[in-house]
């Protein structure tokens, strides 16, 4: 069985670096938008058995019993997103899962077809598949099985994902795909997702927002 696992910061905490474009209920709502993205996307991937989301927010936990997906609230002596991670892989390992795939939920352009591409890029009947973010990150990361190699989310993560299945002797995968690059972590990422595939939810918003007429306006005022 493949399982899903979507980490999600609480709300509060959510997208700080685009604090001077939004509010912080933009940014609460933004997070929420592309989480419905995301778990979009992944509900479209035939080869996804089962979609949780792990979050220490109850907002985000009740979003994910309305998308169709399983909350795992995060326990209270977890204490950042490797160790939720490992936490959740862990258990949806003993619910029966053999491959966790892992998508942050700050990835709205992602697609089913991309979804699928990963995951058959995975070696077997062991191995990693890593898809790189633009800045050297880890913007997808499939293992077979769940604790095939440790979570090193965060700056860097693509190589430290690396180093760590190099000294297991795990076989590795990189992807790159376009519609998997854009996690939206500055106001120009934000300015890419109208052009981009998939979205929608995240493109919504956007567009409620006045989000591309307020950047361009502030642009233009430091010109």
């Amino acid at each position: 069985m493949i399982a899903a696992l979507v980490p999600v910061k609480a709300l509060s905490e959510a997208k700080g670096r685009l604090a001077a474009v939004l509010t912080s209920e933009e940014r609460r709502r933004l997070a929420l938008a592309m989480l419905a993205d995301v778990v979009t996307a992944l509900l479209g991937a035939a080869s996804i058995a089962y979609i949780a989301i792990i979050s220490p927010d109850k907002a985000v936990l009740k979003e994910a019993e309305r998308l169709r997906a399983r909350p795992l609230p995060e326990p209270p002596q977890v204490r950042g997103i490797n160790a939720a991670l490992s936490y959740g892989a862990s258990l949806l390992a003993k619910e029966g899962a053999d491959t966790i795939l892992v998508v942050p939920g700050d990835l709205p352009t992602i697609t089913a077809a991309a979804v699928e591409a990963v995951l058959a890029s995975l070696p077997s009947p062991r191995g990693v598949a890593i898809v790189p973010s633009a800045e050297g990150g880890t913007n997808v990361l499939a293992l077979r099985p769940p604790d095939a190699i440790p979570f090193r989310f965060g700056p860097k993560s693509f190589t430290a994902h690396r180093r760590e299945a190099v000294a297991r002797a795990v076989p590795t995968t990189v992807v790159r795909r376009e519609e998997l690059t854009t996690d939206i972590d500055s106001p120009q990422d934000l300015l890419r997702v109208p052009q981009a595939p998939g979205a929608e939810n995240t493109k919504r918003l956007l567009q409620d927002l006045s989000l591309p007429g307020r950047l361009g306006a502030g642009q233009e005022g430091g010109a």
